[in-house]
């Protein structure tokens, strides 16, 4: 295909927005704090959206948790949400415990294999050996099914394609095309499980560029619907080779989120009528300076 023939997908952010609309199945990238699209996910929580059903990598953290706080989420598949060596997501918690949020279990493996057997184009991915002797398939009997292997006999437990109509990741570098580089933890399945894929990143590269470094290339552009370049996209976790993660931001979010009255204090001053440069001189430009690698 021929440089001119390639349609460039650089989008507004508020154009790659509306493409979620209520009640959509959708998936949010970053694993932990790497990588996530949390200034996609205030965006989503400014917005409004309401009842997504959202399937994160096998572990959310603070792209989850807000849009849950902000009443963006009735359904979670979950294996782990948290905010790393910091505890659990506060927001995740109390909508759990107060049954404001559905949340489906999973075991780590379970959620990747199903997102893998979407991405491969399979009715079900078996789990491996031993998986039997766990409790973890008992706890979701509509997902985890138990069937003989064809071959041996032998019991075995397979799952489902976990097939999102959206996908939603932050990036540190792509070209305008969508050929995207990034540490490749997860976003490199993930992106080729769903029907359609939006990309955040903080820097957007000549095709040259990814030309040059293809063998880093771990999500291919003829995934891509749109890209959105937001600097700082990935606050206050970390993006590879740009910033390191916000500790003093991660932990008043903390705090805040520790009941419903001071979390819409954290909205008003962070998110609501904000834009992302707006929540970046919140934040303190000093402070996001200090975060870079250089």
């Amino acid at each position: 295909m021929s440089k001119s023939a390639r349609r460039e997908k650089v989008v507004a952010m508020a154009e790659a927005v509306s493409m979620v609309k209520d009640g959509m199945l959708i998936s949010i990238g970053g694993n932990h704090s790497h990588e996530a699209p949390n200034a996609f996910s205030r965006e989503l929580v400014k917005r409004g959206v309401k009842d997504l059903t959202v399937v994160p990598s096998n572990a959310a953290g603070y792209q989850i948790d807000i849009l849950i706080g902000g009443g963006c989420v009735s359904t979670l598949y979950n294996s782990y949400c948290g905010l790393d060596y910091l505890g659990a997501a506060p927001n995740f918690r109390r909508f759990a415990e107060s049954g404001k949020l559905r949340v489906i279990e999973f075991d780590e493996m379970g959620l990747l294999r199903g997102l893998k057997a979407s991405a491969a184009g399979l009715a079900f991915y078996p789990m491996p050996d031993g998986f039997l002797g766990s409790d973890n398939w008992k706890a979701n009997p509509d997902f985890y099914k138990v069937i003989p292997d064809p071959f041996t006999g032998k019991k075995v437990v397979v799952v489902p394609p976990i097939r999102p109509e959206l996908y939603i990741t932050h990036v540190p570098k792509c070209d305008v095309y969508g050929n995207a580089i990034e540490p490749g933890v997860l976003d490199d399945i993930l992106h080729q499980a769903a029907n359609h894929v939006i990309l955040t990143t903080d820097e957007i590269v000549p095709i040259e560029y990814t030309q040059a470094h293809h063998t880093e290339v771990t999500i291919f552009g003829k995934f891509v619907d749109a890209i959105v370049k937001v600097p700082y996209g990935a606050h206050p976790g970390q993006c590879s080779g740009q910033y390191t993660h916000d500790d003093q931001h991660m932990r008043e979010y903390q705090a805040a989120a520790e009941d419903e009255a001071s979390f819409n204090g954290y909205l008003d001053r962070y998110v609501r009528g904000r834009t992302n440069d707006q929540y970046l001189e919140a934040v303190s430009i000093g402070r996001l300076v200090n975060l870079k690698y250089y």
